[in-house]
């Protein structure tokens, strides 16, 4: 890949996080291409030849997507209000939009995901996301074991928001590293992981319970605590503060599951519940240098208060 290439990439980066950010506003042609600095005639063509989705298509199912996890998340919450929050200008859109992609109603996907989740996968009549495409998304009814040989602890607290640079990874969990990689290429020169406070961030954009496997994107980060210049496959962003569900682990490769697991169970009985934000896992050591080989790691899951029905959120 040449310097061009990799300018490329960086401003698509910076277009996916503007999207991210404003989903809810008007996202106009002529906008993004104003924040990748490209003419509007030829952006939507390369944004087309490097995600392989159109523009317009990314906006769509980014839209669509994150109105079906908060459909899960908050069962409580009227469809026209999330319709509103994820940027359709009416419910009735959003309802034929959300039919097109899962082929059930809003409220048919709402009641059909509870009634089916124990499979680990969505009702039949909906887009399916095979059990490889639900890492890290725990199932209540069926993991009723908390381990006691885990070593965890678990509090809400409120966390600083974050500056980092990252390099962003598209598909399966499990090959994150190459990210990191390139990530720790790109920063040991600059001697940015030489600073002591410096921590590594796997940072989540997408629910695996609604966006399919090939699709579901995480940035392998870094914290900086200086302004630096990025390029290419790094970009920089910051992960937002505010009150979230943390629960330190030393866990192996293998029980990363299990944290989440433990995370998601806690939630649902300490009065809260997930907010519409990402979550993320932030690193205290290198795993290697660990005498069992195990991660010292925080999964922060951003929360806000568990309100009843007939409560409206303050």
């Amino acid at each position: 890949m040449n310097r061009y290439q990799k300018e490329y990439i960086y401003r698509i980066n910076r277009v996916i996080d503007f999207i991210e950010a404003n989903i809810d506003k008007e996202l106009t042609l002529e906008k993004l291409s104003e924040v990748a600095n490209f003419s509007p005639f030829h952006f939507h063509r390369i944004f087309s030849a490097f995600t392989r989705e159109t523009l317009n298509g990314f906006i769509k199912r980014k839209r669509i997507e994150r109105a079906a996890s908060i459909l899960l998340s908050e069962p409580e919450r009227p469809i026209a209000e999330i319709a509103y929050y994820c940027g359709y200008s009416s419910p009735s859109v959003f309802c034929r939009n959300f039919k097109d992609r899962f082929k059930v109603s809003a409220q048919e996907f709402r009641s059909g995901w509870n009634q089916n989740s124990k499979n680990g996968q969505l009702d039949s009549k909906n887009d399916k996301l095979d059990e490889s495409s639900m890492a890290y998304v725990c199932d209540i009814e069926t993991q009723t074991i908390w381990r006691n040989d885990m070593k965890n602890v678990i509090e809400i607290k409120e966390m600083p928001a974050m500056n980092v640079i990252y390099c962003r990874h598209k598909g399966e969990f499990n090959q994150i590293g190459t990210a990191y990689e390139k990530l720790f290429k790109w920063a040991g020169p600059r001697g940015l992981l030489n600073h002591p406070e410096c921590k590594g961030i796997t940072y989540y954009h997408d629910d695996p319970k609604v966006t399919a496997q090939e699709n579901i994107r995480q940035s392998a980060c870094i914290t900086i605590f200086e302004d630096v210049k990025t390029g290419g496959e790094i970009g920089k962003m910051q992960i937002p503060g505010g009150r979230y569900a943390v629960g330190h682990f030393e866990v192996n490769e293998q029980e990363f599951q299990e944290a989440w697991d433990t995370m998601c169970r806690w939630v649902a009985q300490s009065g809260y519940q997930p907010a519409d934000a990402s979550p993320y896992e932030l690193y205290h050591n290198n795993h290697e240098e660990h005498p069992e080989k195990k991660f010292i790691v925080d999964i922060c899951i951003p929360v806000k208060v568990l309100l009843n029905r007939s409560k409206k959120e303050q």
